[in-house]
């Protein structure tokens, strides 16, 4: 038997290495843009094809009405805009269907983000089919003193936790020729802040198939 016949099989399609730089053209980001339109674009055209099962996952986590979750304006946006490209989406993760790709976002500031990156890795392991594919959205913060805060630690362990394998650190950045695009100053942070935060951090993640 060849070590090509021995590889398990995925249900997703097969995962491509993209670039650690995603240029995102001269615009700056909105910093309070919880599903960034050009990096959505690019994680579904990256790591979908069109038919895939997608799920959207917050945080905050979103609030409920009785039995129903009720989405915010800005994902029920980004769900339209997954189905625009010929996606199956959802932000429900309980649809009873595993999905090919889970698209996480922690660009609202995680007041715990140790509580946050466990959450959307609970939610994305039990909704992704094996060989499926998390995708972290994330940037550094600072504190009120000026302190930069950066949640990739707590990202990567809780996914590491959940035996999800870490495949790639990507960069997203708006840039001008070669130079990237100042963000606006988070509000009343420029005084004592000593880093200026200038672009996303995607983190992705496999769900191992086995055999």
């Amino acid at each position: 038997m060849s070590a090509s016949s021995r590889r398990p099989r995925s249900t997703s399609a097969a995962v491509r290495v993209p670039s650690t730089l995603w240029a995102l053209g001269p615009a700056p980001l909105d910093p309070d843009d919880r599903w960034p339109d050009p990096i959505l674009s690019h994680a579904i055209a990256e790591f979908s094809e069109p038919g895939s099962r997608m799920l959207l996952v917050d945080w905050p986590a979103p609030t409920a009405r009785g039995n129903l979750r009720v989405p915010s304006p800005d994902t029920a946006a980004a769900l339209a805009q997954i189905r625009e490209l010929d996606r199956l989406s959802s932000d429900a993760p309980d649809s009873g269907e595993s999905v090919d790709l889970v698209v996480a976002s922690l660009l609202r500031d995680p007041v715990n983000p140790v509580r946050a990156a466990e959450y959307i890795t609970t939610l994305a392991t039990e909704a992704m089919a094996m060989g499926g594919l998390l995708v972290v959205l994330s940037r550094c913060r600072h504190s009120d003193s000026g302190v930069l805060h950066d949640p990739a630690g707590s990202v990567v362990a809780a996914a590491q936790a959940a035996d999800l394998l870490y495949l790639q650190h990507i960069i997203a950045a708006p840039i001008s020729g070669t130079t990237i695009t100042a963000a606006p100053a988070e509000p009343g942070s420029s005084a004592v802040a000593r880093h200026h935060v200038a672009h996303t951090d995607v983190f992705v993640f496999l769900q191992p198939a086995h055999g």
